[in-house]
């Protein structure tokens, strides 16, 4: 069965929409150059009260004790006295509550080290930690769900580029 278009159907124009769209889209790039870096830490003793806090907001959000927090970093690399032990180790001694402690309100004397971060957003599923650290460089923590949505956002930029150059094409063949 053939089609029939109903001669009295208006045709349909989108063209104002896709260069109205164009050009919103064009403004946000521009802003989204224009924004300004992050602001780090003024020195290292700064730093290290920007990460213990961050950390401090991660257990908290994720609604854990510090104690289970200890436990989560400790089951995370696997650590036992038995393995701090063996020889050769096959990882560190526990970490206790009392180094927790101090690593989360003493940061100045007693720096986090950066390798406990793995198991801090892995116990919390929370990556405060990180956007702390790379808001310092005007980056941000993308989670895999903003990463696929940044990929079709670049898939629809490319998509548009493609139709503005047939657009272009199909002006010239004309012209």
């Amino acid at each position: 069965m053939a089609k029939r278009v109903d001669p009295n159907q208006l045709p349909l124009d989108f063209s104002a929409q896709v260069e109205a769209y164009i050009e919103v889209r064009s403004e946000i790039l521009e802003a989204i150059e224009a924004a300004p870096v992050g602001v780090s830490a003024e020195n290292e003793f700064e730093a290290c009260i920007e990460i213990a806090a961050a950390c401090k907001k991660a257990y908290r959000e994720a609604r854990l004790s510090r104690e289970q927090l200890v436990d989560g970093i400790n089951a995370y690399f696997g650590r036992s006295d038995a393995g701090a032990k063996s020889d050769p180790p096959i990882c560190r001694k526990p970490l206790s509550i009392d180094m927790l402690n101090n690593y989360l309100s003493k940061p100045t004397e007693y720096p986090l080290p950066a390798y406990l971060l793995y198991a801090i957003h892995h116990v919390t599923g929370c990556l405060e930690p990180a956007r702390v650290i790379l808001a310092a460089e005007g980056a941000q923590v993308a989670t895999a769900r903003e990463v696929r949505l940044m990929q079709l956002g670049k898939l629809e930029e490319t998509l548009a580029e493609m139709q503005r150059l047939r657009r272009e094409i199909k002006a010239g063949q004309h012209g």
